[in-house]
């Protein structure tokens, strides 16, 4: 063990200044912590560079040997020393520079650092050169005078036997498979962030992904296939939203479409690869209320910002970003995506239809008919009558369906004759199941489920217009707080009462309720309110309180829609189905399960070898 009283007690070494390449090792701790990283700081030159075809071969996880070859715009040759040396870049001269950078990279550290601590080795060749020019160190700080070499236009760097001269790092290395995993995922993101672009990633002399330029849709759609899976094109949208200087587009998946992990969420800002919580969390929220509970969404998505709204020179990795407006960039993404995966069917059929033009592809649940005006017309007069329950009320199960009169339900088709979304009833399975026949096929629904999204949702729009309503205390309740949180309250005095809070101040930490939202009369006030504010102050805003309504009207919704072996008859099943079809989410029950299944008549067909 060593005395701290005894290091204390040394003489002072004398201050001198570094080598070169203790500095140059000491920078790519933070540049280079494994081989991906130094695939990451090559494939960002690359692409920089304009290039349109990229190769990475890999051996042995990156250990024994990365090499990237790109067709970009190349080096030249008084410029490549320059180019390995410390602090070098031709993508920023000045600080004006620096607050609006365009480029992956900018901070001109990375061939310096990765040749630092491997033996490394640079080709390049402008279109302009009749050859290309060669540069080779072995982790030294000295370098050699360019050579000349044969060479194909664009820039060739090859990294060997990384971290041979620093062991400390080298031991840290996991398997080789290991640091090829995280290799393939960046690559794949990569891949991903930029469709334009043919890239090829080898290892150990074995092609494991290789993807063309994607220039049209229909050719996007096959790359998202085979980077994301069948699955995701399948069963995702396509999202474009515009909002004054922002742009949100990409594909979103269905909520029924999810994943234990969060393996499949893929975030880019301005083509940059990012992990950011805002966005996360922003993402998060659009699909509260329509996941299934433990589960993740998936999503590839790709946000435009002014340069100078977002700074990109946070960490040396740059894999964060600072927003200069965050909760703007929040609640756009937020809302953007929200309206997306709860977009009735009626609005998402016209949303699919047009994806299915643009993809050529067929996923669950999409519509190939358009629908009339009328068919909204008819949808807005549809209506489940049930009283709003108070906090201690349920609703019995024995409550009826209402319908119009059976002459409107008859014309619910429009006047071309196109079938609606989930079509007509047919019949009803086991007092459980709803079978209707639409353009597709066969739809199959949970009546319960189904029954108790539209509940819900109606249950919300009627919270919304009634949340003034407060009922007061009949002893009120005081409430101690710290400092931090008595000024969010100040902060917010007019958010709060928006909602039905009524409070007074009784001292610099003390405040009184009087009066609460009627529909949290029962609730356990004291710590709701402490917890909105431990939000506000660390957040500035809180979804708590309207988290904790959802849920209660989740549950009421659930006691107070139509309960399973109760027969329905056929004009109330199709005024079900039609209340679905204009319902937000009403694909998924508040608990995140589906509501319906859409069997085609090509599926059918293959349950009875009928064509083969």
């Amino acid at each position: 063990m060593i005395d701290p009283t005894q290091s204390a007690q040394r003489s002072p070494a004398k201050i001198q200044a570094l080598s070169e390449a203790l500095a140059n090792q000491i920078a790519a701790g933070e540049v280079v912590e494994r081989p991906v990283s130094v695939v990451k700081e090559l494939l960002e030159n690359a692409l920089d560079s304009g290039a349109t075809e990229i190769e990475i071969s890999i051996e042995e996880g990156g250990e024994k040997s990365i090499q990237v070859i790109d067709n970009g715009s190349g080096i030249a040759k008084d410029e490549l020393l320059l180019a390995v040396s410390r602090h070098a870049t031709s993508k920023i001269s000045s600080y004006e520079d620096l607050t609006q950078v365009a480029t992956l990279g900018f901070r001109g550290e990375a061939l310096a650092s990765i040749s630092s601590v491997s033996r490394f080795e640079i080709i390049s060749r402008q279109t302009s050169e009749p050859n290309a020019w060669r540069l080779k160190s072995d982790g030294g700080a000295i370098w050699p005078e360019p050579e000349p070499i044969a060479g194909k236009s664009g820039t060739r760097v090859r990294v060997d036997d990384l971290f041979f001269n620093t062991p400390a790092r080298k031991k840290f290395l996991r398997v080789a498979r290991t640091e090829f995993g995280h290799i393939d995922e960046f690559v794949k993101r990569a891949m991903l962030s930029r469709m334009d672009i043919s890239f090829k990633l080898i290892h150990n002399h074995k092609v494991v992904r290789h993807v063309e330029a994607a220039q049209t849709p229909s050719d996007q759609a096959r790359r998202l296939a085979k980077l994301m899976g069948e699955a995701f094109v399948d069963q995702s949208m396509h999202v474009h939203y515009d909002a004054q200087d922002l742009t949100l587009r990409g594909w979103v998946g269905l909520p029924t479409f999810n994943r234990a992990q969060t393996d499949m969420q893929y975030v880019f800002v301005n083509g940059r690869i990012v992990r950011d919580r805002l966005l996360f969390h922003a993402l998060k929220q659009a699909y509260a209320d329509v996941l299934y509970n433990g589960r993740h969404p998936v999503y590839v998505l790709f946000l435009e910002i002014p340069v100078d709204q977002v700074d990109v020179n946070v960490h040396p990795a740059k894999y964060e970003v600072r927003f200069a407006n965050g909760r703007w960039v929040y609640d756009f993404i937020r809302r953007s995506v929200k309206e997306a995966v709860r977009q009735p069917l009626t609005q998402a059929d016209a949303l699919q239809s047009d994806q299915q033009a643009q993809f050529e592809s067929t996923r669950p649940g999409a519509f190939a008919g358009q629908q009339d005006s009328s068919l909204s017309a008819l949808n807005s007069q549809a209506y489940f009558d049930f009283q709003k329950p108070g906090p201690d009320r349920v609703e019995d199960s024995s409550n009826t369906y209402q319908t119009q009169p059976s002459n409107q339900v008859d014309q619910f088709a429009s006047s071309d004759g196109a079938m609606p979304p989930l079509g007509f009833a047919k019949m009803q399975l086991h007092g459980v199941f709803i079978l209707a026949e639409n353009a597709q096929g066969l739809i199959l629904v949970d009546m319960h489920a189904a029954h108790e999204r539209i509940v819900y949702e109606r249950m919300k729009q009627q919270w919304q217009t009634e949340r003034l309503i407060s009922q007061p205390l009949l002893v009120p309740m005081v409430i101690a707080l710290d400092v931090a949180h008595m000024l969010a309250w100040e902060n917010h005095q007019a958010w709060w009462s928006q909602l039905g809070f009524e409070f007074e101040a009784l001292g610099p930490q003390q405040l009184k309720v009087t009066a609460v939202p009627s529909i949290l009369a029962k609730a356990s006030i004291e710590q709701l309110v402490q917890d909105v504010l431990a939000d506000t102050a660390a957040e500035g805003d809180s979804q708590r309180i309207d988290e904790y309504i959802n849920s209660l009207l989740s549950t009421m919704a659930c006691h107070g829609s139509v309960r399973a072996n109760r027969p329905l008859t056929v004009a109330e099943m199709n005024q079900l189905l039609r209340d679905m079809e204009a319902t937000p989410a009403s694909s998924q029950c508040n608990h995140g399960r589906p509501t319906w299944v859409q069997l085609s008549m090509k599926q059918l067909d293959a349950l009875f070898m009928r064509g083969q």
